[in-house]
């Protein structure tokens, strides 16, 4: 019995031992310098840029070449002591008849170009070389200077913010986990997130369609007083706020239906009309509320 007795000890003393042992992680950080020059896209190009964990800034400007700046961070867990390879996670390119993708290429999946759409699917080598999001994390947190007059595709899906400026061609931004700040855009533009934020600031009044679409956030929307569009609003639990004055609602919209058995569909919400009416804006919401507010000078 004391021999027993004794083994315990033993081991509980080697456990406690064990435990105070730091744990032993990789980390490597690394500078992000990206340059696309004018003759390699033009005005027609729809650029792309795919992050998927960390922040991104977009700033249209008066240049004529794609500059992107930042910084990757790879951290690797004791189980990837072995194995650290931060260089087999980087940005990576592919060019679409007209468009211009750049993206994160990393172990477990190939992405390949069909047309002018990015498709990424799992590989067959992702389990034997045993690399996951619980052994190794990665994120790039980027800065991108465009020419505003090219359109762009901006999006990230955890851990970051998507920030986006002075886009006078139409501009789509996008997140899963994080908000989405658009400022002094033009031309057709679209927020959409998931579990975030949207807000969007405009110098001037609208000139194209506007989709903005979060599950669980607000939407805020600021605009100049000569404002004018038409507003559609759809949200589970919340409500639609302005400060704006001249308002109208307007009939509800009556489409054809394609489900062979109605032939017409009526919107469940009724658009309202800013100002002398003009482009479409729909805002989109599950749980929050939208604000529509008047830009103070």
């Amino acid at each position: 019995m004391k021999k027993i007795v004794l083994l315990i000890m033993m081991y509980l003393f080697v456990q406690e031992i064990t435990a105070q042992i730091p744990v032993v992680s990789q980390r490597k950080t690394e500078d992000v310098k990206i340059r696309i020059p004018a003759s390699e896209f033009n005005a027609q190009t729809v650029f792309h840029l795919k992050n998927i964990n960390g922040d991104l800034n977009a700033v249209g400007y008066e240049g004529d070449e794609i500059l992107i700046t930042g910084t990757k961070i790879v951290t690797g867990k004791p189980a990837t002591i072995d194995n650290f390879d931060p260089d087999e996670i980087y940005l990576d390119r592919l060019d679409g008849p007209s468009t211009i993708f750049i993206f994160v290429q990393h172990p477990g999946v190939k992405v390949e170009l069909r047309g002018d759409e990015l498709h990424y699917t799992s590989t067959r080598n992702y389990k034997k070389r045993k690399w996951n999001k619980n052994t190794l994390e990665f994120e790039f947190n980027l800065q991108v200077k465009i020419p505003h007059y090219l359109m762009a595709d901006i999006s990230t899906i955890n851990g970051g913010e998507v920030i986006v400026e002075d886009f006078k061609n139409g501009v789509k931004a996008s997140n899963i986990n994080g908000s989405v700040y658009l400022n002094r855009v033009e031309g057709a533009v679209t927020a959409e997130t998931v579990n975030g934020n949207i807000r969007v600031e405009y110098d001037e009044a609208p000139s194209g369609k506007a989709v903005f679409h979060t599950v669980n956030g607000n939407i805020e929307v600021i605009a100049p007083e000569n404002l004018s569009a038409v507003v559609t609003f759809k949200s589970l639990h919340g409500d639609l706020y302005t400060d704006f004055e001249q308002i109208e609602y307007l009939q509800n919209r009556v489409k054809n239906n394609s489900d062979g058995n109605h032939r017409w569909k009526i919107e469940r919400s009724s658009p309202i009309q800013f100002g002398e009416g003009g482009p479409e804006m729909r805002l989109q919401l599950l749980n929050g509320n939208a604000y529509i507010k008047q830009r103070k000078s």
